[in-house]
C-alpha cells in the first residue's frame, strides 16, 4: 500500500455463598446509610498484630477533619459481632505481566500448596486469570480440590496486552474484578500474582480507578512480585509506616506544548505534537517532582506541575535493620516516616494539592473540576522500588494490603498475607455531606506508642451505575421504554463504540438534551432541578444485554444563571460495557415536575472482535477538546466511576450527540485503530482515506487521500487512538455522507461511514 505525505495534527458476574444474615459491608457513602466504614490493621515494631486497643484509642481524620467514630469492633474477637462471618480470598493471576513460564509455575505451584493448607468452610476462595481479558475461573467455593485443578495449569498469554495497552487493560481488569466483588460481605482480600509492570504517566488515572473501585468494594490488594530475588532490591516483608503517617500524594510531571495544538491550523489534519509528560523519581537523595514538559510543534514548552520542595531520601541499613526517610510537602507541617521492612529503605512522599479544572461545557452535567482524585486516592510512589513494582506499592498502600517482594519463598508470602484476614479493626463514621464524585483523604491513628496502622487512603462518593435501581421512578422510566407512544422531548443522540477486549466494548452515550425541559423551584436557596435517565440495550431476543440509570441534579444560583443554563443544550454522557452483537438501545429521560419526557431508539451494533486482527472502533465526533494539563482534575473523577475518557495527542475529546454544525466551529473524530501486528519488530504502516460525498446528489466534494497516521501508534501498542478533523469550513452548507477506511501495509482494511449537516 502507497501512503502520501501528510499533515500531522499541531464484565463479570463474581457471586459468593452468602449467609442469609450477613450484612453487607461497603465503604461508599450510599444516600441511605450515610455511614464510611473503614479497616485498619494495626502492628508493633516487630510486625506483630495488636489485638487489644480500645475505640477510645482510634482517631480518623476526613480530609484533616477529625470524625467521631460511631462504631467499632475487631475481627478476630471471639465474641465480636464479625467472630462467625466467612472470609472471601481471591487469588488473582496477572499471566499478561508473568516474566516467564517458570514464574507461573513457581506461582501456581505455591498456590496449590497454599489452597492445601488453608482452605475451609468459613475461608472462601477463588481464582481469577487475566490474559489479555479477565476470566474467573473458580467462583468462591472452600473446596480445595475444585481449587487446585483450577490453579494447576500455566495460562499462555493470548491476549493483546503488550506495552501501556497491556497494562491499561489489566487495570480495567482489576478494576471490574473489584467492581464485581461489591456484594461480597466484608473485607475481602485480593492476592495479585504479578511479575510487576512499569509506570508511566498515562496510567496512573488507571491505577487511581483501581484503587477507588478496591476502596468502594472493600477489597485490599496484596500484590506478589513472583519474579523471584533479585539483587538490590528491597527485602520480604510489610513496608510500614511509622506513627507520623506518610506524605501524600505524587510529584508528577508536566505536560508540554502549552501552544503546540491549534485547533485550525490545516485544512484536515491539524495538531501539533503533544508534549510529553515526564517525572523523575530517584531513590537516594533524588527530588520527585515534575520536569519541564516537551514544547509541542508550534509552541513553547510549559512547566512541570511537580511540588517544588519533592525530595525523598532514605537510607537502607542491614537486613533485619528498619530503615529511615524524611517527606518534604508543599503544605505545612510534612510528616515523617519509618519502614520496619527487612532492608527496605525509608518509604516518604511528597504532598500534592489537587489543581482545579475548569468544564468543558458549563451545561454538562458529568464534568467533575475542582479535586484532583489521584492525588487523594493515590499513595506516593515510594523511591525505592524497581519500576515494576512501583505500582504495586501504590495498590497495596491506597487499599491497606501490602507487597510481599523479591523472595523465592511465595508460599510464605501468600501465608503472610492469610494472617489478616481477620486481623483488622473495623471503624465506622458519619461523613459531612460532598458532592457526588468528590473523593476525600481518609487518616486513620492509633494513640499507642510503638504501632503502625495500615488503612486506605481515601474514599470517593462515587454515583452507582444504576442508580435507580429499585426505586419507584425506575417501574416509571421502564414503561415508557416498553410503551409504543413517541416522546415529548427530542434530543440527538449517539453512540460510539471502543473495544476493551475480546467481543466486549465500551459504548459511550452521548445526548444533547433541550435545556428548557428542565423545571427549576426553588430548594434551599438555590433553583433546583433533576432529570432522570434510563439506557437498555436490548438483544434481538428480548433479554437485555447492558443497562445503567441515573439522575442528573442541578443547583443554579439564581433566575439569571437558569438564562445561562438555557442558551445551550444540556450535555449528558455515560458509558456502559456491552457483548459483541446487534441490539436496539432505548435511552429514556424525564425531568422532575413535568409530564413531558424523552425517548429515543437506536439500532447498535457491536462487530465480533477476537484480538487478532486489523479492526477499527466505532467515530466520536466532538466539537470540544482540552489539553489534558486543563482537564486532569476531571479525570480520574470519571475513572474513579469507571469510566474512561477519549484522549488521543495529548487532548480529551468529548463527544457530542449532535450531527448538524455552523461552518465555523471546529469538528473533530476521534477513533481507535487496533493492528496487533504493531508488536513486532517491524510493526505495519498506518493509515486512513476520508471521502465526503453530497448526501442529496452523490457528488464527490472532497476526497483526503490516503494519510499516514503511523505516527499515532506507540511502539508494542495495539491500540492507537488517531485525532481527526471534518473541514466543514471547506464542505460549505449541505448534507454529507463521510466514509471513512482505515487501512495497514499489509493490505487490511476497515470502513465506517455516518451522515452530517454543515448549517
Amino acid at each position: 500500500m502507497q501512503f502520501r505525505g501528510f499533515v500531522l495534527f499541531a464484565g463479570l458476574a463474581f457471586t459468593a455463598a452468602l449467609p442469609a444474615q450477613g450484612p453487607q459491608s461497603d465503604t461508599v457513602i450510599r444516600t441511605e446509610t450515610r455511614v464510611v466504614l473503614v479497616d485498619a490493621v494495626v502492628t508493633d515494631k516487630k510486625g506483630n498484630y495488636v489485638s487489644d486497643l480500645k475505640q477510645k484509642e482510634f482517631k480518623v481524620w476526613e480530609d484533616g477533619k477529625e470524625q467521631v467514630i460511631k462504631s467499632f469492633a475487631f475481627e478476630a474477637d471471639p465474641s465480636g459481632p464479625m467472630a462467625n462471618q466467612k472470609h472471601y480470598l481471591v487469588l488473582f493471576f496477572d499471566n499478561s505481566h508473568m516474566p516467564d513460564i517458570a514464574s507461573q509455575q513457581r506461582a501456581r505451584d505455591a498456590a496449590g500448596k497454599f489452597i492445601d493448607a488453608n482452605a475451609g468452610p468459613n475461608r472462601m476462595m477463588a481464582v481469577a486469570n487475566y490474559n489479555g481479558t479477565l476470566e474467573i475461573t473458580q467462583n468462591f467455593t472452600a473446596d480445595p480440590d475444585r481449587l487446585k485443578q483450577v490453579v494447576s495449569g500455566v495460562k499462555f498469554n493470548v491476549g493483546p496486552t503488550f506495552g501501556n495497552y497491556g497494562t491499561r487493560n489489566s487495570m480495567l481488569a482489576l478494576t471490574t474484578l473489584a467492581k464485581n466483588l461489591s456484594d461480597v460481605p466484608g473485607r475481602k482480600i485480593l492476592v495479585l500474582l504479578t511479575g510487576g509492570f512499569p509506570t508511566s504517566p498515562e496510567i496512573m488515572s488507571d491505577i487511581t480507578a483501581a484503587i477507588a473501585m478496591c476502596n468502594k468494594s472493600n477489597v485490599a490488594i496484596y500484590p506478589i512480585d513472583v519474579g523471584g530475588l533479585q539483587t538490590g532490591m528491597p527485602g520480604f516483608g510489610t513496608p510500614t509506616p511509622g506513627t507520623g503517617g506518610r506524605g501524600r500524594g505524587l510529584g508528577g510531571g508536566g505536560l508540554g506544548g502549552g501552544g503546540g495544538v491549534p485547533l485550525a491550523l490545516n485544512r484536515l489534519f491539524g495538531f501539533g505534537s503533544a508534549g510529553v509528560m515526564t517525572a523523575s523519581f530517584q531513590a537516594k537523595g533524588g527530588t520527585t517532582g515534575g520536569s519541564s514538559g516537551s514544547a509541542g510543534s508550534g509552541g513553547a514548552s510549559a512547566p512541570g506541575g511537580g511540588s517544588k520542595a519533592g525530595g525523598a531520601t532514605g537510607s537502607g541499613t542491614a537486613a533485619g535493620s528498619p530503615g529511615s526517610g524524611t517527606g518534604s510537602s508543599s503544605r505545612a507541617g510534612a510528616p515523617t516516616g519509618s519502614s520496619s521492612s527487612t532492608g527496605n529503605t525509608g518509604r516518604t512522599g511528597t504532598t500534592s494539592t489537587g489543581g482545579g479544572g475548569s468544564a468543558m461545557n458549563p451545561n454538562n452535567p458529568n464534568n467533575m473540576s475542582g479535586r484532583n482524585m489521584g492525588g487523594i486516592l493515590r499513595p506516593p510512589m515510594p523511591p525505592f522500588a524497581a519500576a515494576n513494582q512501583q505500582a504495586l506499592y501504590m495498590l497495596a498502600d491506597g487499599t491497606g494490603g501490602f507487597v510481599i517482594v523479591n523472595t523465592n519463598d511465595l508460599l510464605g508470602g501468600m501465608e503472610k498475607i492469610l494472617k489478616e484476614q481477620d486481623q483488622y479493626y473495623l471503624l465506622s463514621y458519619t461523613p459531612p455531606e460532598s458532592t457526588e464524585g468528590s473523593c476525600h483523604n481518609l487518616k486513620v491513628k492509633v494513640d499507642r506508642g510503638g504501632t503502625t496502622v495500615r488503612a486506605r487512603t481515601g474514599y470517593c462518593n462515587v454515583k452507582q451505575v444504576d442508580l435507580l435501581s429499585g426505586k419507584p421512578v425506575e417501574k416509571t422510566l421502564e414503561g415508557l421504554a416498553e410503551a409504543t407512544r413517541a416522546g415529548t422531548i427530542q434530543a440527538p443522540l449517539a453512540l460510539p463504540f471502543f473495544f476493551t477486549g475480546e467481543n466486549t466494548a465500551r459504548v459511550n452515550v452521548a445526548v444533547e438534551i433541550p435545556s428548557d425541559s428542565m423545571k427549576f423551584s426553588k430548594v434551599k436557596g438555590k433553583e433546583h432541578a433533576e432529570m432522570n435517565i434510563m439506557g437498555i440495550a436490548v438483544k434481538k431476543d428480548g433479554s437485555v444485554g447492558a443497562r445503567f440509570s441515573d439522575t442528573v441534579r442541578l443547583d443554579l444560583e439564581d433566575k439569571k444563571a437558569i438564562d445561562e443554563f438555557h442558551k445551550l443544550p444540556m450535555h449528558y454522557d455515560t458509558q456502559f460495557d456491552v457483548a459483541s452483537g446487534e441490539y436496539t438501545f432505548k435511552l429514556v429521560f424525564a425531568p422532575s415536575g413535568s409530564q413531558d419526557f424523552g425517548k429515543i431508539e437506536r439500532p447498535l451494533v457491536v462487530e465480533p472482535f477476537d484480538g487478532k486482527g486489523f479492526a477499527m472502533s466505532g467515530l466520536a465526533i466532538s466539537t470540544e477538546a482540552k489539553k489534558v494539563t486543563e482537564a486532569d482534575a476531571g479525570l480520574d473523577a470519571l475513572l474513579t466511576e469507571g469510566r474512561t475518557p477519549l484522549i488521543a495527542q495529548g487532548m480529551q475529546f468529548t463527544p457530542t450527540g449532535v450531527s448538524q454544525f455552523k461552518s465555523t466551529q471546529s469538528v473533530l473524530l476521534y477513533l481507535e485503530l487496533y493492528e496487533p501486528a504493531n508488536t513486532t519488530d517491524v510493526p505495519p504502516k498506518l493509515g486512513v482515506q476520508l471521502k465526503f460525498v453530497d448526501a442529496k446528489t452523490g457528488q464527490m466534494k472532497d476526497d483526503s487521500g490516503v494519510v499516514e497516521v503511523t505516527r499515532y501508534a506507540s511502539k508494542g501498542n495495539p491500540m492507537v487512538p488517531v485525532p481527526l478533523r471534518i473541514p466543514v469550513a471547506q464542505l460549505g452548507a449541505g448534507t454529507y455522507r463521510c466514509e471513512l477506511t482505515a487501512m495497514d501495509s499489509l493490505n487490511r482494511t476497515a470502513v465506517r461511514k455516518f451522515d452530517f449537516v454543515v448549517q
